[in-house]
């Protein structure tokens, strides 16, 4: 019993020293624990003695354990979902193999603080045109899911630039309940107008413009005498036929008004213009 009373005390002595020199080893690494709390996603969590809980530190292995690894599947390479408003109206594309495809363009609205919205280049094919030609129009709230690609452009000043396209293979209409208003725009088209109907009226006034370059004397150059806003620019003498002025004509239009103003200023007899191709 002698030595029972002896060695309590020391033992009582040794646990007080263990538990001292924990607490100063603690706090001579706080500023490393500090450091590692700055790559922490969530909350430290607090060790729970409670056995129903499970181990704290087997949790937190499980929170930070590394990606799981995936097989790579070329359906998923660069696919890409998006939800917009349809900006344009679908316009059929040209096939030599008669296939049938139409795009358009999507106007994703920016986030809070962001420069500008994106505008993606929209492409589909077969039943997929079918289907969106016949029961989408421009401003309708989509969502969209393709592969996501690349192209490149002049822009007005000359300069190659790069948009954004994507081939599509999923459309959903989006529901609007609850959308500000600015997230609605007013509508620039006929709703009842098909892409097929959009496209051809498009073909045949650039190919009136043509017409237009061939002879612009037999037009009337209305442009700085307009009696209304909404009046044309150019009306055809003989056949009334009339002619507009776009933003986003193509660049060969300005061109050829360019060339035709210059003729004009030196009194050119050369009444025909080279029509330049669409």
């Amino acid at each position: 019993m002698g030595t029972v009373r002896f060695l309590l005390p020391k033992f009582k002595n040794a646990a007080l020293s263990t538990s001292r020199l924990l607490r100063d080893i603690r706090q001579f690494s706080s500023s490393s624990a500090l450091i590692r709390r700055v790559w922490t996603l969530f909350p430290e969590e607090t060790e729970s003695e409670d056995p129903d809980c499970g181990s704290s530190i087997y949790k937190r292995a499980l929170k930070y354990q590394r990606p799981v690894t995936v097989q790579y599947d070329a359906k998923l390479h660069n696919s890409v979902s998006l939800i917009g408003t349809i900006d344009l109206p679908f316009k059929q594309i040209n096939t030599t193999n008669g296939t049938f495809g139409v795009h358009t363009a999507l106007n994703v609205k920016a986030a809070s603080g962001s420069y500008r919205d994106l505008k993606v280049l929209l492409i589909l094919w077969s039943e997929m045109a079918e289907i969106s030609v016949q029961h989408l129009k421009p401003n309708d709230l989509i969502y969209v899911s393709g592969y996501l690609g690349s192209y490149t452009k002049l822009d007005e000043y000359g300069r190659s630039i790069c948009r954004h396209k994507v081939k599509v293979k999923e459309i959903n209409f989006v529901a609007q309940d609850g959308l500000t208003p600015a997230c609605k725009k007013s509508n620039k088209f006929e709703s009842g107008d098909s892409a097929v109907d959009h496209a051809q009226k498009n073909r045949d006034r650039l190919h009136l413009w043509q017409v237009f370059f061939v002879n612009p004397y037999e037009w009337r150059d209305i442009r700085k005498s307009k009696p209304r806003p909404n009046f044309p620019d150019f009306k055809h003498k003989d056949t009334g036929e009339a002619l507009w002025l776009r933003d986003n004509d193509p660049p060969w239009i300005k061109q050829q008004l360019q060339l035709y103003e210059s003729r004009l200023r030196v009194g050119s007899p050369e009444n025909t213009l080279v029509p330049m191709g669409l």
